[in-house]
């Protein structure tokens, strides 16, 4: 077997990356930006006739790209969280306790496959969804609450994050209409989604579609980020966002309203942008409503 690179093991990474960058006789050597700055100030040290510029991205932008491999891995770490959620989803009633759920659900990831949770599960029912990042309490869920629930698995070193909100005793008009409005907006974001779109104008079309509802002070984060090796990485779905959309790009899609002494409403999908528009990865997840179309 061919190999174009050489493996070096060390215990002190610093003292290898001064050895091999002297031995190469370079000059100026670009680090990513997030190094930590202790890191940094030992690297100069050891090197001080080299530059060291940060170099901002690099590593970030090509990763938003997928490989095949990495899909696949992504789907398998998204089959883990959807035989989860099946497993957690009749506990999410009137009595039980949002941690009790929490680890419920965390248990069953790792149950299914999981190498590990991707970020610690999200239960918030009641007034509490109006946290839009809200962990887990020892509340108890009343009857006729809605619960968001935000969880994902990691598996073989890929994320996966998804949001569902579920009612304990059906909806009433207001929460219908809002779940309502919050999953319409999704679905206009979705559809929207091709290769050649700036981030910026996915965002506006859930953002627009809640404003128009009258819902746009209760949307306060953006509408979706990047998940592959990291639960959040590039690109941003968001305001202001001018990167370009990329087929084999993989991101979610999660828009909300939250009202403070109310409670709150998310649904998010992960994606994958295709040549010509998207798939939707999650969508065997269920949701309490699907839109005739969707």
């Amino acid at each position: 077997m061919n190999r174009d690179f050489t493996i070096r093991e060390s215990k002190k990474i610093n003292d290898l990356l001064s050895e091999v960058i002297k031995s190469l006789n370079l000059k100026t050597v670009g680090f990513e930006s997030h190094l930590p700055y202790s890191m940094y100030e030992e690297l100069k040290n050891k090197l001080d006739s080299v530059q060291l510029v940060p170099a901002k991205n690099i590593i970030e932008d090509i990763r938003i790209v997928k490989e095949p491999l990495e899909i696949e891995l992504i789907r398998q770490s998204i089959k883990i969280t959807e035989r989860a959620f099946r497993g957690v989803k009749e506990m999410i009633r009137q009595g039980a306790r949002e941690d009790e759920i929490a680890i419920e659900m965390e248990y069953r990831l790792r149950k299914e496959g999981a190498e590990k949770v991707a970020f610690d599960t999200i239960i918030a029912s009641g007034e509490r969804g109006a946290l839009p990042h809200g962990k887990a309490s020892n509340k108890i869920i009343k009857n006729g609450e809605l619960v968001i629930v935000d969880f994902g698995s990691m598996y073989k070193g890929y994320n996966t994050d998804c949001t569902r909100t579920l009612s304990t005793d059906g909806f009433n008009a207001r929460q219908e209409e809002i779940y309502k409005t919050v999953l319409m907006a999704q679905r206009e974001a979705i559809k929207s989604v091709k290769p050649g779109l700036k981030a910026s104008e996915i965002d506006s079309k859930a953002r627009g579609f809640i404003a128009d509802a009258g819902y746009g002070e209760n949307f306060g984060h953006s509408t979706g980020h990047g998940v592959g090796l990291e639960v959040h990485e590039e690109p941003r779905i968001a305001e202001g966002q001018n990167d370009i959309i990329r087929e084999g790009s993989v991101f979610t899609i999660e828009p909300g309203i939250y009202i403070q002494g109310w409670g709150g409403v998310r649904i998010e999908d992960m994606v994958l942008v295709t040549k010509d528009g998207c798939e939707v990865l999650t969508s065997a997840i269920e949701k309490e409503f699907e839109i005739k179309g969707e």
